[in-house]
């Protein structure tokens, strides 16, 4: 157990936590905004396909953290956080609940516990996925590593490189190559993994992944008939930075499209896929705002502190920098509600 986390443990055995939480309530300074990052709900289950790590909270363990926000926090929507943003004040104590990616647990798991604490929620989707039924890409590539049955392979693009399937670096490796390669051709990097390791690929079986694990558009729209935002996470989840000027346009400017197109209503916010952060990119920053978004999240993690009126104009957020705060099954009750009491004390992914 981590210094943090003894911290945390006495400082919620004590009653600090829920103290300090109810101080802020009559305080006479801006909240803190904490902002809540998961991706998908589910059980631990032994001999899972897909990517394990991807399960930020069992069913069980989102319902206790979504008890602890209602009881001690406001939750609050984009609309809130823009209209901040733009002068206004935010409530006492907020709390924003953000889902990335969009995996079918939104709707099937998420979203009834969220209705029935009375908790709203932003899910931003990444559309192609949706749109073409394609599973993940690095859902793809745990697939592959979990399906088949040679030891090691070696792949020739983008450059030379010997994977184990048994590492269990592996499929963080070769994430990590999508994230990083400006230009990659993402379809022939996954194709050569499949051939490489003797994994077959078909759009049929590709659609049947998809099916289980990624949301469809009905799926999309019981969201927002249920009173969540769905707001974008670009088309195809490639990281920004490793995107040309016409690809970037696509993502960004192309997702908000789908999104409003299919839900009938304004998309303000993009969460980045991956999370990295684009403030000091102006290029990027620029094609953001190009692209009609005001509001840009992180996964940088942290709180933020968004000053009302003149204060606001002095001390500004910066709109596209939005950090946020991980979570993840290993997270405690007591270090939950310590990283939305005590920033400083966030869990980092």
């Amino acid at each position: 157990m981590g210094v943090r986390e003894r911290l945390a443990l006495a400082l919620h055995g004590a009653g600090a936590l829920g103290a300090l939480m109810t101080l802020r309530r009559v305080a006479p300074i801006p909240s803190t905004l904490s902002i809540l990052t998961y991706h998908h709900i589910a059980e631990d289950e032994p001999g899972y396909r897909y990517d394990p790590g991807v399960a930020d909270a069992t069913p069980a363990q989102f319902r206790r953290q979504m008890e602890l926000v209602a009881k001690y926090a406001t939750p609050v929507t984009i609309a809130d956080v823009v209209r901040a943003l733009d002068g206004g004040s935010l409530p006492k104590n907020p709390v924003m609940i953000t889902f990335d990616d969009g995996y079918k647990s939104c709707r099937q798991t998420a979203l009834p516990i969220l209705k029935s604490v009375g908790m709203p929620a932003v899910f931003f989707v990444a559309t192609s996925f949706i749109t073409d039924r394609l599973l993940y890409w690095w859902e793809r590539i745990a697939l592959i590593l979990s399906s088949t049955k040679r030891a090691t392979a070696t792949l020739t693009y983008p450059h030379p490189i010997k994977v184990s399937a048994s590492d269990p670096d592996a499929l963080r490796n070769l994430a990590a190559v999508v994230k990083d390669t400006s230009g990659l051709e993402l379809e022939r990097f996954l194709d050569e993994l499949a051939r490489a390791f003797a994994v077959e690929w078909t759009p049929e079986m590709e659609r049947g992944h998809a099916n289980d694990v990624v949301m469809t558009w009905d799926d999309v729209r019981t969201l927002a008939a249920a009173g969540m935002d769905v707001e974008s996470h670009s088309r195809s989840h490639r990281v920004l930075q490793t995107l040309d000027p016409i690809a970037l346009d696509e993502e960004l400017a192309g997702s908000r499209k789908d999104l409003e197109t299919q839900l009938g209503r304004p998309v303000q916010a993009i969460a980045y896929p991956v999370g990295r952060r684009i403030a000091h990119l102006a290029p990027i920053r620029r094609a953001v705002e190009a692209a009609g978004y005001k509001i840009g999240f992180t996964n940088m993690s942290g709180a933020s502190r968004i000053w009302p009126g003149r204060l606001g104009r002095l001390m500004p957020t910066d709109r596209f920098d939005v950090p946020r705060l991980a979570t993840d099954r290993g997270l405690s009750d007591a270090m939950f509600f310590a990283q939305i009491a005590v920033p400083q004390l966030a869990y980092i992914a």
